[in-house]
């Protein structure tokens, strides 16, 4: 990191990007007040908007002072054993602006990327700070049409991201994430990076008197100030921001502003896929030979782990873990284990059982039933997450907060929910996860981060093509992806073969088309292999997948697994759906073009000849 100094009086401060594409820029008013604008090749993304926090001491919303500014270049890359890819490089430029009101300091960080911007407020000195507001907004342009994809805020994040527009918005919470687009202008992701106990998590309210205006606000469920110590500063408010689509699924910018990892060894952080038995059979995690099937299977099947979920230690459970464990490690295969928070929120409890449990050998903990994204809360979160390091194991968090690019400080922290998954298909009397729902979270809740949605439900009645539940497996990205369906269904489709090879990390990630809530075709390398997800919602398309992102001089052989058309496909369909599986010798100058049914998919593996 390169650094200067400078005393500056000036009121209007610009920050570039690395590639100059994106502009920041902060202003202060003769008022002392201060806001920010930001600006994508000319067209204004954001408009003028209020910054600002109030803390016990001072209301930093008005009469500033300026004082200094610093800058700097960050330019560091790094790797990560798991995520939508493994080389990140973190780049941007940096200034911070430092002000004063009656004798206290208020620094304003700013980071521009070629991908977005970011900015957090920093509080030196030292003592307990409580922080009672951060009144920042993020205003959008007038001009443009703006079309909003948003979730209605609750403490699992398990709804929908339905499409709206700004002016029509009228639920007094919305979650990070929220995308939006800018007529021709642009997406832009809006979220927050960097959540550990030292805050709570934030969320959207729509202005009531400033049209098209969010204003962060505290998780609901804070009820009151966040309590902290000096040096203190805030999580990142964050804005990806990109010409398509693209730029805001292959971004990294929510890990890239964490802090680096705390682990030295990731020698055990070791992504995979997991047999799971309570989709399928809810009573089966009490069931120890049922548990020994699924751990057969996962054999089987090649995957690593297997899941004993919520059950395994009630009293008239026959599971027995640490036999469990012993026959899986016979078998290549490691063992998760599921608890609910509560058990475990104490930290001498936590530090006593998570000891056991990695005596036994478990490989991870999936810990449920958070609900809360208050500071207390996420302070819960922070400590299991240190004391699983300690043992060595990982975690799956569940019922639980939207993720904030924690995975790069602690890489064992695989995946969380977060999101309206699979479970809901359990329930007949409701919907879960439709076509449209899962066409969407590829550009909202999986940019941000791993997401344990289950995938792969074949034996239940999902209004989706068998081909498109397989796709999910690519398309949705989990460090541990925990397939939900029974043996039974997974032993009779003729995807089983795909299932059993595609693998869980990547090294590189590409969409290759797509558009919220209609169509999403994506690409993921691991190794020398490509992995390719084509599905729709509603009515059936053409998937076009241009193969110019492979190898140059190489041809691969290909294995296309689609659905089979019918005579009911102009319905949206209530039945399973047959699988072909045809082969082809590809190379980079090639393009297919996939016919997908009604909510409908494809998937290929490509590998090198």
């Amino acid at each position: 990191m390169k650094q200067s100094i400078e005393t500056n009086s000036k009121l209007n401060w610009a920050l570039s990007s690395p590639d100059s594409s994106i502009q920041f820029h902060v202003e202060m008013t003769e008022l002392g007040t201060v806001q920010y604008r930001v600006l994508r090749q000319g067209q204004v993304i954001l408009d003028r908007s209020s910054l600002g926090i109030v803390t016990q001491q001072e209301d930093f919303t008005e009469g500033l002072t300026f004082s200094r500014k610093l800058s700097a270049v960050i330019n560091e890359s790094y790797t990560l054993p798991h995520g939508k890819t493994r080389d990140y490089v973190n780049h941007a430029n940096e200034l911070t602006l430092f002000f004063i009101k009656n004798g206290h300091v208020l620094q304003l960080i700013c980071r521009a990327y070629n991908d977005g911007i970011a900015f957090r407020y920093q509080l030196p000195g030292d003592g307990v700070l409580e922080i009672a507001a951060e009144p920042t907004e993020f205003v959008f342009p007038q001009e443009p049409l703006v079309n909003v994809w948003s979730q209605k805020w609750m403490e699992c994040y398990e709804r929908t991201y339905d499409l709206g527009m700004l002016e029509t918005m009228d639920e007094v919470d919305y979650a990070f994430p929220m995308l939006f687009q800018l007529g021709n202008d642009g997406w832009v992701l809006l979220t927050e990076a960097s959540v550990y106990g030292t805050y709570c998590a934030s969320h959207l309210k729509v202005s009531s008197t400033k049209s098209r205006t969010l204003e962060l606000a505290f998780a609901p469920d804070q009820t009151g100030p966040n309590l902290t110590n000096a040096p203190f500063a805030t999580p990142w408010r964050t804005a990806i921001i990109g010409s398509t689509l693209a730029s805001i699924v292959e971004s990294t910018l929510v890990f890239n502003l964490n802090p680096a990892s705390e682990l030295e060894d990731t020698s055990w952080v070791r992504p995979g896929r997991s047999a799971w038995s309570w989709h399928s059979d809810s009573q089966s995690c009490k069931d120890h030979a049922k548990q020994v099937q699924f751990v057969d299977f996962a054999a089987e099947m090649g995957w690593e782990y297997s899941l004993v979920d919520g059950g395994w230690d009630r009293e008239e459970s026959t599971t027995n873990v640490p036999e469990l464990v012993r026959y899986a490690e016979s078998k290549g295969v490691g063992i998760w284990l599921w608890t609910h928070y509560k058990r475990i929120k104490d930290e001498e409890e936590c530090r006593s059982k998570l000891a056991l449990w990695a005596d036994w050998g478990v490989k991870g903990i999936k810990v449920d039933f958070f609900d809360s994204d208050s500071q207390e809360r996420i302070q819960v979160y922070d400590m299991i997450a240190k004391v699983a390091m300690d043992n060595k194991l990982m975690i799956n968090y569940h019922g639980s907060t939207k993720p904030s690019g924690e995975q790069r400080h602690w890489p064992h922290v695989m995946t969380r929910e977060g999101i309206l998954g699979a479970e809901y298909w359990k329930n007949d009397l409701n919907e879960g996860p439709n076509a449209v729902h899962n066409c969407t979270v590829p550009f909202t809740r999986n940019v941000i981060g791993a997401m344990d949605y289950t995938p792969v439900t074949l034996s239940r009645v999902t209004r989706t093509g068998h081909c498109h539940q397989i796709a999910l497996s690519v398309i949705f990205e989990s460090a541990v992806q925990n397939f939900a369906d029974s043996i039974e269904a997974y032993r009779e489709s003729a995807g089983k073969p795909f299932l059993s090879q595609v693998p869980a990390a990547w090294d590189q990630t590409l969409l290759l088309e797509g558009y919220p809530g209609r169509y999403v075709t994506m690409a993921r390398r691991n190794g020398d292999d490509w992995y390719i997800g084509a599905i729709c919602a509603a009515g059936g398309r053409t998937s076009h997948v241009d193969l110019r992102f492979l190898e140059e001089d190489v041809s691969y052989h290909a294995e296309i697994y689609e659905e089979v058309f019918g005579p009911l496909d102009h319905y949206r369909f209530k039945h399973s759906t047959d699988i072909t599986v045809r082969t082809e010798t590809l190379t980079k100058a090639d393009s297919l073009h996939l016919a997908l049914r009604v909510n409908g998919g494809a998937v290929i593996r490509l590998t090198k000849n």
